[in-house]
């Protein structure tokens, strides 16, 4: 059985003080979360990611260029084969010259290993603009992170589906990576049942938009009772999310998608997104709803073939 990233550590219980004229009243205790078992690592590979030596992880440049050898050498670390014929590169050539790198990694499925879930998220940020660094903790080094975490459960218990997790460059290019990847996908994108996009998963409750679209992954979700809010999928305006992330470029191509991301706050596309902001319980817990959707895709193949 899957290990819970949250742990339930138990009741913090308070204690009734007597209260008389010489002895003053005690207060009970505040409880205290618990911190969840994964965070640590949660916390370190988005500090990582999000560190200055990573130079805002523009595309194209040199911090760009490590952290896409930080991304490879936990998707090994994490388990996974490379997703390119045995490569977990892709070169992706950008907008303004030279080229990104697109990294995927896969985990083979035990049942129906030629049909697949396709879990992405863009390691890129910023960059450096005007002398500040642009570390995007929250965009979206938290959904690289969890693209890791994600990797150590399918690895300990391995899939029905083949599940490709795919780290995009350019995507603040304009989804530049994303666009490389469906253009010379590993398997075709007819065999891809969805996609599940991961953009800014750390700093407030979850949101699934998508399901406006693809209906039958709404029913799913919903039908396991996890802890997601939906919409942003409807509508004209910043407020619908359709086109907001890498998955715009498959929903283009018909391929049903779920994108989990948060709200943006006042630290988005600033400076000030670094990973001291994140509270580790709940990017911890989200990453863990997140796990648990895409095991329940996994267990329901027959409605997510009628789905696609």
């Amino acid at each position: 059985m899957r290990r819970p990233l949250l742990l339930i550590l138990g009741l913090t219980l308070g204690l009734t003080a007597c209260r008389t004229a010489s002895v003053p009243p005690v207060e009970a205790p505040v409880p205290v979360a618990p911190v969840p078992q994964a965070a640590p690592q949660l916390i370190a590979d988005v500090s990582m990611l999000a560190g200055d030596a990573f130079e805002g992880r523009g595309a194209g440049t040199p911090g760009g260029y490590r952290a896409a050898d930080f991304v490879e050498r936990r998707f090994r670390e994490s388990g996974l084969t490379g997703a390119f014929d045995g490569r977990f590169r892709q070169t992706v050539a950008l907008p303004q010259g030279g080229d990104g790198v697109n990294l995927a990694g896969r985990v083979e499925g035990t049942v129906f290993p030629q049909q697949v879930l396709l879990v992405t998220a863009h390691y890129d940020h910023l960059g450096v603009r005007a002398g500040q660094v642009y570390n995007g903790a929250d965009d979206n080094a938290s959904g690289v992170a969890a693209l890791f975490a994600l990797a150590e459960q399918l690895r300990e218990v391995p899939p029905a589906h083949t599940v490709i997790l795919a780290a995009f460059d350019a995507e603040e290019q304009g989804l530049v990576g994303a666009q490389a990847f469906a253009d010379t996908p590993p398997v075709p994108l007819g065999a891809v049942l969805a996609v599940v996009n991961l953009d800014m998963v750390s700093r407030g409750p979850l949101w699934a938009a998508g399901t406006a679209h693809y209906p039958h992954l709404g029913r799913l979700l919903q039908g396991a009772g996890l802890d997601l809010r939906y919409g942003h999928d409807e509508g004209t305006g910043a407020d619908n999310w359709t086109g907001a992330s890498d998955h715009a470029v498959f929903h283009r191509q018909g391929v049903p998608f779920v994108y989990f991301g948060v709200e943006d706050h006042a630290d988005y596309h600033a400076p000030t997104d670094d990973a001291a902001r994140i509270d580790p319980v709940v990017f911890a817990h989200n990453v863990d709803t997140i796990t648990e959707a895409v095991r329940e895709l996994d267990r329901r193949h027959v409605d997510l073939v009628a789905g696609r």
